[in-house]
C-alpha cells in the first residue's frame, strides 16, 4: 500500500476493512460546531442579496452602491462554496463516518474533483476584497460616472477571478483523489480527502502562501490609499457637498470600511496555517483541528459585520415612518 508523509491510503486498505463508525466521539462533535453559527449566516447572507435586489436594483436607493454590494455577495458566496468544500474534503471524513466508504472505493478522479473544489474557491475569497477595495475607489475619483465605470470593471474583473485559479490547479490533471489518515492526535479512522500522482509530485500549498502574500500585500495597500482618500475628503469642502451629505451615506462608508477591514482575517488566517504545514508538518495536524474556525472567521465575521452595521438593514421602521408621514401630507 502507498504511504507517504501525507498520511496512509485508505482506498482499499485491509486494516480498515472492519472499522465502526462512532457518532459519539469528540470529532464528531467538534467539526458540527460550526453549523451553529453557519446556519444563521447563510440567513445574513440570504437578507444582503434580497436587499440588494429591492433596494438596489428595483428601487435604486441612494445607500445601495450596486458595484459594491454585488462584490461582497460573491465574496460571501465563495466563502460557502469554500466551506461546504472544506466539509467534504477534511471536516466530514476527520469524523470517521466515510471511512467504510473510503475503503471500499479505488482511487478515483471524483475524490479529485472533490479536493478541487475547496482548492479552487479559495482564490476568489482572496482576490474579491481587493476588488471590493477596487468598486469603492472609482465613485471617490469619477463621482458623476462611476456606475458604468463600475459596470465595466466588473464586466471583466468577475470572469477573471474565477478563471485565475486554473493555472495554479492544473498540475493536478494527471492527479488522483484518495483518502488518507490523518495523523495524531486524530484517531484511527479520521481521514481527510486528498490525491497523488500530481505532475511532478507537485503540491497546492506553495502556490496557495504566495498567492496570500501577494494579495495581502495588495489588499492592504489599496485599504490604506482608500482610508486615506476617504480621510481627506471628510477634512475638505468637496466632502462637505458630495460624500457627507447624510447620516445613512456616513454609516454606509463606515460599515463598508469596517467590512473591508475584516477581510483581512482570511489572508492571515491562511497564511498561519499553510505556513505551519510547510514549515513542520507534525505540528501542523494539531492546528488543523483548529483550522477550520479560522476559515470561517471572513464568512461569519465579514457577514455580520455588515449585516450589523449598514444603514440598508435597518430602514424598515424608517420607511414605515416615512410611509405615514407622506400619508398624513397628502
Amino acid at each position: 500500500m502507498y504511504t507517504s508523509k501525507l498520511g496512509l491510503i485508505v482506498n482499499l486498505n485491509s486494516n480498515y476493512t472492519n472499522f465502526q463508525f462512532d457518532p459519539f466521539t469528540v470529532p464528531v462533535f467538534v467539526e458540527f460546531i460550526p453549523f451553529i453559527y453557519m446556519i444563521p449566516t447563510c440567513y445574513a447572507i440570504l437578507r444582503i442579496i434580497q436587499v440588494y435586489i429591492q433596494k438596489g436594483l428595483r428601487r435604486n436607493d441612494e445607500t445601495i452602491n450596486r458595484s459594491v454590494f454585488l462584490v461582497i455577495i460573491l465574496t460571501q458566496l465563495s466563502c460557502l462554496c469554500f466551506f461546504i468544500g472544506d466539509f467534504i474534503t477534511l471536516r466530514l471524513p476527520s469524523t470517521g463516518i466515510m471511512t467504510s466508504w473510503c475503503q471500499q472505493q479505488e482511487p478515483s478522479r471524483f475524490l479529485t474533483l472533490i479536493f478541487l473544489t475547496q482548492i479552487f474557491f479559495g482564490y476568489p475569497v482572496m482576490i474579491y476584497p481587493v476588488l471590493l477595495n477596487v468598486v469603492r475607489f472609482v465613485p471617490i475619483h469619477y463621482p458623476l460616472n462611476h456606475k458604468k465605470i463600475n459596470e465595466k470593471i466588473l464586466r471583466y474583473s468577475i470572469p477573471f477571478i474565477h478563471l485565475y485559479p486554473f493555472p495554479f490547479i492544473s498540475f493536478m490533471l494527471p492527479a488522483i483523489g484518495v483518502c488518507r489518515q490523518l495523523r495524531g492526535p486524530y484517531e484511527f479512522g479520521s481521514l481527510y480527502i486528498h490525491f497523488k500522482d500530481s505532475w511532478h509530485n507537485v503540491i497546492n500549498a506553495p502556490f496557495l502562501v504566495l498567492n496570500s502574500i501577494i494579495w495581502l500585500i495588495i489588499c492592504l495597500i489599496t485599504n490604506y490609499f482608500l482610508y486615506r482618500k476617504i480621510r481627506n475628503l471628510k477634512v475638505s469642502a468637496r466632502c462637505q457637498l458630495h460624500v457627507n451629505r447624510n447620516t445613512n451615506y456616513q454609516n454606509a462608508e463606515v460599515s463598508l470600511t469596517l467590512t473591508a477591514t475584516s477581510m483581512i482575517l482570511a489572508y492571515i488566517t491562511n497564511l498561519v496555517f499553510l505556513g505551519n504545514f510547510m514549515i513542520d508538518e507534525q505540528t501542523a495536524t494539531y492546528f488543523a483541528i483548529f483550522r477550520p474556525f479560522g476559515n470561517d472567521l471572513e464568512t461569519c465575521v465579514v457577514t455580520w459585520i455588515f449585516y450589523l452595521t449598514h444603514p440598508a438593514f435597518r430602514e424598515k421602521s424608517e420607511d414605515r415612518n416615512s410611509q405615514e408621514s407622506r400619508r398624513q401630507l397628502l
